[in-house]
């Protein structure tokens, strides 16, 4: 698996049990689907190279307990370094305190887990353009060190342009933002949420259903946006992953 992927994780079982696993010490969460358990795990952008220790331990309602181990082999990913340069305006945005008090307010819906699958099928784009900058990419801001990685992609488009939703959930934020401007987070469940940042307009509501393709918003420049662009961004469990991968693979058939 490359660096920034997501982990399908499958155990089929022939009775009823309850199942706990691990990865690298993050604990799974398992669900029943089909004739089997399925658990969905996010390998950051930053995940070392090599083996990864991957522990399951399934138990039945007699107490007996089966634990087994397997190892994840991450592949590293050359990701781009890219130059941003930010007007004066907006370089304050980058300000750790800014940037924390941010991750802080958002940690608690990206963290939450909705116990079933709110999404059909693979995702969609959010809007039609050029891709200017792609997951993973390490940033330097106004010429000094690359000191952190693109958590999402960025699609070109004009002020105005409609942002729909890339899959089928509930609205979990729709609001401005310091850093991220006008944004919106789906919970699309099972620890799954898709982000829409630097908006102009948002069209939704907390707590609107919204189906793959609804229009939830219109193109922008706000918050820490040298340009009018769409960030969009997926997360399983907090941890950002590749949002690309999942418009071109099928994550619980």
């Amino acid at each position: 698996m490359e660096q920034g992927h997501t982990l399908l994780v499958r155990v089929h079982s022939s009775a009823p049990v309850t199942l706990t696993g691990t990865l690298d010490e993050r604990d799974l969460a398992f669900v029943k689907h089909g004739e089997g358990y399925w658990a969905l795990v996010g390998l950051p952008a930053w995940s070392p190279a090599g083996p990864h220790l991957l522990t399951l331990t399934a138990a039945d309602g007699m107490g007996r307990a089966v634990r087994e181990e397997a190892t994840v082999e991450v592949v590293a990913v050359d990701f781009p370094v890219e130059a941003v340069a930010l007007p004066p305006d907006r370089t304050r945005l980058l300000t750790p305190e800014l940037v924390q008090e941010e991750r802080e307010r958002l940690a608690p819906i990206f963290q939450s887990v909705t116990p079933e699958r709110l999404w059909d099928g693979v995702f969609v784009p959010p809007v039609e353009g050029e891709i200017t900058s792609p997951f993973g990419a390490r940033r330097s801001y106004n010429g000094g060190p690359p000191r952190s990685y693109h958590e999402g992609v960025d699609f070109r488009g004009e002020v105005g342009t409609p942002v729909v939703a890339a899959n089928s959930g509930r609205v979990a934020l729709a609001e401005a933002l310091t850093v991220r401007g006008k944004a919106v987070i789906l919970d699309h469940g099972l620890g799954v949420h898709s982000g829409y940042y630097h908006l102009s307009e948002i069209l939704v509501q907390e707590g609107q259903w919204v189906e793959k393709g609804d229009p939830i918003g219109r193109v922008g420049g706000t918050g820490l946006a040298t340009g009018p662009h769409l960030h969009w961004e997926v997360r399983i469990r907090g941890v950002n992953v590749d949002p690309l991968e999942w418009t071109q693979r099928l994550m619980l058939p």
